[in-house]
C-alpha cells in the first residue's frame, strides 16, 4: 500500500500479487489485495475483464466484509462508466451484439439512435415534459420488440429500457423548464416527483429482468451495467421510502 501511495505501481502490483498468491494469507487480507489490484486495472483502463475477475475473487474471499463490498461496487461502477459514451448510460453506442441476427442488430442500432434523440430533449416549457415522456415510451416499445427475440438481444434491450426510464426519472426530478413562477414550479415539481419515482420503479423492474436472463459471456457488460444501475435506482427509492 505504501508503494501504491508513493506512485510505484510496479512495486505495488508485485506486493499485492504476492499477498494474493500466498497460501497462508488471511482471506480478508487477500481480498483487499485482490481489490487493490482491480482498482489498479480500472485506473490503467486496459483490462476491465481482469478487474471484474479480481473483484469476484475479493467477494469470494471476504463475503461479509462491508469495506470490501463497497470497494467492489465502486470498481464495478468504474468499469461500467468506462464502457459508456459521454453521458449515455451503460455500454456505448455501437457495442457489438455477437450472434444476434443482422436484422435484429440493425433494429437495435436504430433504437439506440432514437435513444440519443430522447436523451437530448431538454424541457423548455411544460409541454416538453410530457413530450419527453411520450418519446421515451416510443423508444422503449422499440426495445421491447427487440427483446422478444431472446438471448443477448433481450438482455441488451431490457437494459436499455431500464436506462431510458432511469434517465427520464432523473430528468423529471431535476430538469424543470426555466422561467416558471415559483408557485407553478412548486406544483409541477410535486407532480413530477410522483411520476419520476414511478418511472424509477419501472427502471428497476427492467434491470431486474435483464439480470434474471441466463448468464452469457457476451452479455457480461450489459448485466454488470444493469446491476450497477439497479443499485443506484434502489438507493434513491430507498431514500424516498425513509
Amino acid at each position: 500500500m505504501l508503494a501504491e501511495l508513493e506512485g510505484d505501481t510496479a512495486a505495488a502490483r508485485a506486493g499485492f500479487e504476492h499477498v494474493l498468491s500466498a497460501s497462508d494469507a488471511p482471506p480478508p487480507l487477500a481480498a483487499r489485495a485482490a481489490l487493490h489490484l482491480a482498482q489498479m486495472e480500472t485506473r490503467a483502463g486496459k483490462n476491465p475483464r481482469h478487474a471484474l475477475d479480481l473483484v469476484a475473487r475479493a467477494t469470494t474471499l471476504a463475503p461479509g466484509d462491508a469495506a470490501v463490498a463497497e470497494g467492489v461496487a465502486q470498481v464495478e461502477a468504474d468499469v461500467v462508466a468506462a464502457s459508456g459514451a459521454g453521458d449515455i448510460r451503460g455500454p456505448k453506442l455501437g457495442t457489438p451484439l455477437p450472434g444476434v441476427d443482422a436484422k435484429v442488430a440493425d433494429a437495435f442500432s436504430a433504437a439506440d439512435q432514437a435513444l440519443v434523440r430522447v436523451h437530448a430533449i431538454r424541457p423548455r416549457q411544460r409541454l416538453d415534459v410530457w413530450a419527453k415522456e411520450d418519446a421515451t415510451e416510443d423508444v422503449a416499445a422499440k426495445y421491447r420488440a427487440i427483446a422478444e427475440h431472446g438471448g443477448l438481444a433481450r438482455i441488451a434491450a431490457t437494459y436499455r429500457i431500464g436506462s431510458l426510464y432511469h434517465d427520464l426519472a432523473l430528468g423529471l426530478l431535476f430538469e424543470l423548464p426555466p422561467g416558471l413562477a415559483p408557485s407553478v414550479a412548486g406544483e409541477l415539481r410535486r407532480t413530477l416527483r410522483t411520476r419520476a419515482l414511478a418511472y424509477l420503479k419501472k427502471a428497476a423492474t427492467s434491470y431486474e429482468e435483464c439480470l434474471a436472463a441466463p448468464k452469457l459471456p457476451e452479455a457480461e457488460l450489459w448485466q454488470l451495467a444493469a446491476e450497477t444501475d439497479l443499485r443506484s435506482a434502489r438507493d434513491v427509492l430507498g431514500a424516498e421510502e425513509r
